[in-house]
């Protein structure tokens, strides 16, 4: 069972209206919710794709109850909720289906006391030593600016017991959870150039970005998310651009969790780093093309991944040599194979 670590869970909600007029009674044509979180969304992509997973959480009032009750019914995902006194938040878009423009209203998480923290830590400790877990995945922020140095301590943890960390986060909780050498950091452009105060606007600079990481931070695996122009890949002195083919986008919210996912599956069964890349790319590819986030067409995936191109740089003049072996995703992922055409 994979475990992921959302400290700010919430209630993901969206209302969908023909139009905005600040002032004016609303009336909604149809609304949608889910347990939002970016751990939440790669553990639904995890469970999508035939994987188990669980999710580390904490969670409190009525909507933490709405949160767990969701999660576990409707996404299959196993819970371990931590219990706050105050109540989890709720995130609101509206969609006008005219413009396609989204407004997002965001309520402030909890405060986290002494005693919920230390739970937290307990708890994470307590499932990582009962349950058999391949890989962990730390995703967000968290709920309240004085703990920002939870990932710091879980990535401790976890590290003594031989277990693979991925971090997803930004801000204080990047700087102070890297320093405990997470085995690979995903942050997307403009979160690494705020974390390196400099601006990452080329490859060059980017590719400067990640050494940077690898060699101060000792992190042997760095993925910087690029939105639509794909992914740049880190790892042992290598470095690769994986370019995703042209879509028709729906809702990119969560396609980085969903690339997430990809890098954990490969990193727990051992794909060469070019076909974690490509199925990571894929999934966030294919979750961008669907509005339900973590949710998308299974029979999407091969289509995509065969247009998917990854191309290796050299770091010294940043050339780039396209790599054309690639395992077929059917053996990568062989429980889906009813799913794609033979």
């Amino acid at each position: 069972m994979f475990l992921t670590v959302t400290p700010n869970p919430c209630i993901d909600k969206t209302v969908f209206i023909p139009e905005f007029k600040p002032g004016d009674r609303v009336r909604a044509v149809k609304y949608t919710q889910i347990s939002g979180g970016k751990g939440n969304n790669v553990a639904r992509v995890l469970v999508t794709l035939g994987f188990p997973a669980g999710a580390l959480l904490w969670v409190g009032g009525y909507t933490g109850k709405q949160v767990v009750q969701m999660l576990r019914e409707n996404d299959k995902v196993r819970c371990f909720p931590v219990w706050t006194d105050m109540p989890t938040r709720t995130i609101t878009t509206v969609l006008e289906e005219k413009s396609g423009r989204q407004t997002a209203f965001f309520e402030p998480g909890p405060q986290i006391s002494r005693k919920e923290y230390d739970n937290f830590v307990q708890t994470f400790n307590n499932v990582i030593s009962i349950h058999k877990i391949p890989l962990i995945v730390l995703s967000g922020t968290v709920p309240d600016p004085k703990v920002f140095f939870l990932y710091r301590d879980l990535i401790k943890i976890a590290n003594a017991k031989g277990i693979k960390v991925i971090l997803d986060t930004y801000g204080n909780e990047l700087s102070k959870g890297i320093k405990n050498k997470p085995y690979m950091v995903k942050p997307n452009v403009e979160e690494l150039s705020r974390f390196l105060q400099t601006e990452l606007k080329d490859m060059k600079t980017r590719i400067e970005g990640i050494q940077y990481l690898h060699k101060k931070y000792r992190t042997p695996l760095v993925v910087l998310s690029m939105g639509k122009e794909g992914a740049l890949v880190g790892f042992e002195n290598r470095f690769m651009h994986i370019v995703p083919p042209k879509i028709k986008e729906v809702n990119p919210v969560g396609s980085g969790d969903a690339l997430v996912a990809g890098f954990a599956i490969g990193l727990w069964k051992g794909f060469h780093i070019e076909d974690t890349g490509k199925l990571g790319v894929t999934l966030g590819t294919a979750n961008a093309m669907t509005w339900d986030i973590g949710k998308f067409d299974i029979k999407d995936l091969l289509h995509i991944y065969e247009q998917i191109k990854v191309f290796k740089i050299s770091p010294m003049n940043n050339q780039k040599v396209q790599y054309k072996e690639h395992t077929p995703l059917p053996v990568l992922l062989p429980q889906l194979k009813g799913f794609f055409p033979s």
